[in-house]
C-alpha cells in the first residue's frame, strides 16, 4: 500500500473537521475548512502567476494565517518552499535569494524594501507577491509586484488538480545559519516533509483532538512548522503568536487553554527569572518540548509551573528524526535516546565508535528513506563530506552514556584544545551565563604561546550591572574545572551575530587578545568594578 503524502492528509483532515476551529491568531479564527479553502485560493494565485511543478517559492513573511495558506498551497502544487528568516537583510539576504533562485517571493509591504534593495540578485523573472500593499504607493522599479490581498479575494476556492509526486521531490529548502561560512540550503523531500509532522504530533505535541498547542516561534523555523502541521494532522488547535513575550506568556496560555508549547533554553531561563507567584502552577500546560533546557533549573521549572519538559536534540537536516527521552525515563542534562527509526553513534576523527563517556562527533543513520534531508542544495562537495557509508556526520560534539542517552556538547568547531584537554565552549558559556550580571557570552580559542590554544571569554553585561574582568574570572574559577577557566576575558557592548542570531565566533577569535584582560598580566584593561 502506497503511503499518502502530506497533501492527501491535509485535505482528508480538512474535510473531516471542516467546521472545527484550527487556528487562532489575534482576534481571528479559522476552521479547518476555511484553512483549506484559503489555501486553494492561494494555490490558484500561484498557478495564475505561472508557477509550475517544483518551482521554488520564497516566503519572506512574519507569522500569520497567510503564511499557512501559502505553505499549504505549495504542498498542493508540489512547489518547493524556501522559507526566509525575516531578520535577513543586505548581503545575508542577497546571498540566499541568489543561491535559491526562487521564481516568486511572498512577502509583505513592511519587508518589501529589503527585497527591493537586493533585487539585482533575484533570478530573472522573479515576481513579488505582497501583502498589505498600498494602492497609493508609487510604482516600484525592479521585479514585477502583485497584491496578494487583491488576488486572493478574486481567486476561486477550487482545489487544484492532483499532480504526480515522488518521494524525493524537493518540498522545502531551509537555509541554516552560517557562523563560519555561507548558509547551507537543507533540501527536504516530499516524504520527509510528510513524516515530520506525523512524528512531531506523536512524540512532541502529544495532543488529543481539539486540544491547543501554542506557538510563538517563527514559521520559517522547523520547530514552528512541526508544531503547526503536527497540530493540524492531530486534529487539534493552534494558537499562533508573532513573537515571544515573557511578560504576557502565561496569560496567553491561559486564554487559549494551551496544553503544550515549544521552548528554547533561553525562554526557560527568562520565564524562570520572573518573580515567583503562588499561582505559577495554575496553568493548563502539560508538556513543553525543546532543546538546551538548563539542567540547573530543569527540576525546579517543572515543579514550579506544574508541567513536564521534553528535552530533545536534532537538526534541520534530520527532518523527521530526533532524540528524546522515553516516557517516564527523563535524565536531566541528557538530550535523550535515539528513536527506533534511526541509529546514533559518537565517533572519533577516523569514524570509529567511541566507548560510553568519550567525547566525539555525533553521527546518525535513518532506518528507512524519507526521514531526513536529501542533501544540501547545490553543494555536492559538502554532501560528499557529510554522507559516508549511509551515515550523516553532524559536525556536532557529544557523548553517549552506558544506557544510550546522548549528551550534546556543542559544535565540534566550538571545542578548544588546551594542554591536552578538549574544552567545550558550550559548557563554559552555560556556567558564565548563570552570573546575574551577564547578559550574553561566547567562548573561543586563541593561539597560545606554548602550544595548542588558550580560552578567551567574551561577555556582554546587563545594563547597570558593573562587573570587572578579575571578578568574573574569580567566578569562573569557583564554578569551573581548572582547565576550563578562561585566561582572557573581554567585555563587549554586543556580540557579532548572523541574521539568525547565532554568534559569529570566528570574528571574536580573529579579534585576538590585544584588548582583552589577561589573567597572567592583569591591570591595563579593566571595565567596571572588580
Amino acid at each position: 500500500m502506497t503511503k499518502p503524502f502530506l497533501r492527501q492528509l491535509i485535505e482528508e483532515q480538512a474535510q473531516a473537521l471542516a467546521e472545527q476551529i484550527f487556528l487562532t491568531f489575534g482576534d481571528r479564527t479559522y476552521t479547518y475548512g476555511e484553512i483549506d479553502e484559503q489555501s486553494n485560493r492561494a494555490a490558484q494565485i500561484l498557478r495564475e502567476l505561472g508557477l509550475k511543478h517544483l518551482d521554488r517559492v520564497g516566503f519572506f513573511l512574519p507569522n500569520g494565517p497567510e503564511f499557512i495558506f501559502g505553505w499549504i498551497a505549495t504542498i498542493k502544487l508540489n512547489l518547493t518552499l524556501v522559507p526566509l528568516n525575516t531578520q535577513l537583510k543586505g548581503p545575508a539576504l542577497e546571498y540566499i535569494v541568489h543561491h535559491a533562485e526562487p521564481s516568486l517571493i511572498l512577502t509583505n509591504a513592511a519587508l518589501l524594501p529589503e527585497l527591493q534593495a537586493v533585487s539585482a540578485s533575484l533570478a530573472p523573472g522573479c515576481r513579488l507577491l505582497v501583502m498589505n500593499l498600498s494602492q497609493e504607493a508609487p510604482a516600484p522599479t525592479g521585479p514585477e509586484i502583485f497584491s496578494f490581498d487583491k488576488l486572493i479575494t478574486q481567486a476561486p476556492p477550487d482545489c487544484p488538480p492532483p499532480l504526480p509526486i515522488r518521494e524525493e521531490d524537493p518540498a522545502m529548502i531551509i537555509y541554516t545559519s552560517g557562523t563560519t561560512g555561507y548558509p547551507k540550503g537543507v533540501v527536504i523531500g516530499r516524504m520527509a516533509q510528510t513524516n515530520h509532522p506525523l512524528y512531531y504530533h506523536k512524540e512532541m505535541l502529544q495532543t488529543g483532538p481539539g486540544e491547543t498547542a501554542y506557538n510563538y516561534l517563527p514559521l520559517f523555523h522547523v520547530t514552528a512548522q512541526g508544531t503547526t502541521m503536527g497540530s493540524f494532522l492531530g486534529g487539534g488547535r493552534l494558537a499562533l503568536d508573532t513573537h515571544f513575550n515573557v511578560f504576557g506568556f502565561w496569560e496567553r496560555l491561559q486564554r487559549h487553554r494551551a496544553v503544550v508549547f515549544p521552548y528554547l533554553g533561553t525562554v526557560l531561563q527568562m520565564l524562570n527569572a520572573r518573580p515567583v507567584r503562588s499561582d505559577d502552577a495554575a496553568n493548563p500546560v502539560r508538556v513543553a518540548f525543546g532543546a538546551a533546557a538548563p539542567k540547573e533549573i530543569w527540576a525546579n521549572f517543572e515543579q514550579r509551573f506544574g508541567l513536564r519538559l521534553v528535552e530533545t536534540y536534532g537538526q534541520s537536516e534530520w527532518a523527521a528524526i530526533w532524540v528524546l527521552h522515553p516516557p517516564g525515563q527523563t535524565r536531566i542534562g541528557a538530550a535523550g535516546k535515539a528513536p527506533d527509526r534511526a541509529e546514533i553513534k559518537v565517533v572519533d576523527p577516523t569514524g570509529q565508535p567511541l566507548p560510553a563517556g568519550e567525547l566525539g562527533q555525533i553521527i546518525m543513520r535513518p532506518a528507512v528513506s524519507g526521514l531526513m534531508m536529501s542533501g544540501y542544495y547545490r553543494q555536492p562537495e559538502l554532501n560528499a563530506r557529510v554522507f559516508k557509508d549511509g551515515w550523516y556526520y553532524t559536525g556536532d560534539a557529544g557523548e553517549l552514556d552506558a544506557d544510550g542517552y546522548l549528551y550534546f556538547r556543542g559544535r565540534l568547531k566550538d571545542y578548544i584544545r588546551r594542554r591536552g584537554e578538549n574544552i567545550s565552549a558550550f559548557e563554559i558559556e552555560r556556567v558564565v551565563d548563570t552570573h546575574p550580571a551577564i547578559q550574553d557570552s561566547a567562548v573561543v580559542g586563541v593561539p597560545s604561546e606554548l602550544s595548542e590554544e588558550e580560552v578567551k571569554l567574551c561577555v556582554v553585561l546587563k545594563p547597570d550591572q558593573p562587573l570587572g574582568e578579575a571578578a568574573l574570572w574569580q567566578y569562573c574559577k569557583a564554578n569551573l574545572p581548572r582547565y576550563m577557566v578562561p585566561r582572557y576575558i573581554e567585555i563587549l557592548p554586543e556580540l557579532p551575530r548572523t541574521a539568525t542570531q547565532r554568534v559569529r565566533k570566528f570574528m571574536l577569535a580573529e579579534k585576538g587578545i590585544a584588548t582583552a584582560w589577561d589573567r597572567k598580566k592583569p591591570g591595563p584593561v579593566q571595565t567596571g568594578e572588580s
